[in-house]
């Protein structure tokens, strides 16, 4: 029975992800939030299913996600297949430059706020479950990136905002790679994945944020005139669908990659 462990399970991507993982044969599916009585789309997709054990941590407090590795353990006998690391700080002053905030305070504890969960966090996450990937045969580790975190990216697309989000996503790309390297001779396949442009508004809240999609559609016109290609908004439905099929044909050669979710190495 394929172990699947999602942490950032409550709403956008890793929610479809346990929605979808859920739906594969034969298969359990740990959904790892902050607070499960708080994630309420989560819990509309876990009453239907019984395959899909919701764990409480946080990836900025790293003792809560080492509870939440033994209790994993608990249910698979101290194994896990596949990690998949969706979790990020996707606050309303994402869009923020450098020249957004009041003052240099504010700009510095933004920072620090995002660095503990979109940086440390992929740390904590892997290291959490690093023993129970180890006592498994398919050592998968995937990580959910965004082509913010490429430079070469940034400078195409001429994206000087979202800057707390872009620098943050960039240490995590190379904590994901640095563990791709330690980890190779082991038999593991790590890689960091571009998603695409999501649009998540519809399980943002308790409700929804129709305002988002109007976000969602700017920005799509916004990178394919920069880009020079069309840049579809995509639902979280149809990102993950893609990204599923990517993960199951994960290869050793793929170790270290970071890659389009539709398959291949993101090229800027």
């Amino acid at each position: 029975m394929p172990s699947y462990a999602v942490i950032g399970a409550s709403r956008g991507i890793g929610l479809e992800y346990v929605r979808q993982l859920a739906a594969k044969p034969e298969t359990v599916v740990f959904a790892v939030v902050r607070n499960a009585a708080k994630s309420t789309h989560l819990q509309a997709v876990v009453k239907d299913a019984t395959n899909i054990k919701v764990v409480e941590a946080d990836v900025a407090d790293y003792p809560s996600l080492q509870q939440a590795a033994e209790r994993v353990a608990e249910v698979t006998g101290g194994k896990l297949d596949y990690l998949i690391h969706s979790a990020a700080r996707m606050e309303a002053g994402v869009h923020k430059g450098f020249d957004d905030y009041s003052s240099m305070d504010e700009l510095d504890a933004d920072f620090i706020t995002s660095y503990k969960i979109n940086a440390l966090g992929v740390i904590h996450s892997i290291s959490a479950f690093l023993p129970l990937l180890r006592a498994a045969s398919t050592k998968k580790i995937v990580v959910i990136s965004t082509g913010e975190a490429d430079f070469k990216f940034v400078k195409k697309s001429g994206t000087a905002h979202m800057s707390v989000y872009g620098m943050t996503k960039a240490a995590a790309l190379i904590a994901t790679t640095k563990y791709a390297v330690k980890l190779q001779d082991e038999g593991f396949v790590v890689v960091a994945v571009s998603p695409g442009l999501v649009d998540n508004s519809d399980t943002v809240g308790e409700t929804g944020d129709p305002a988002g999609h109007v976000l969602f559609e700017q920005l799509s016109d916004y990178y394919s005139k920069k880009l020079g290609v069309r840049v579809d908004v995509q639902t979280p439905e149809q990102s993950v669908s893609a990204q599923v099929k990517l993960i199951d044909a994960l290869k050793p050669s793929d170790n270290g990659l970071f890659l389009k979710h539709t398959g291949g190495e993101f090229v800027s």
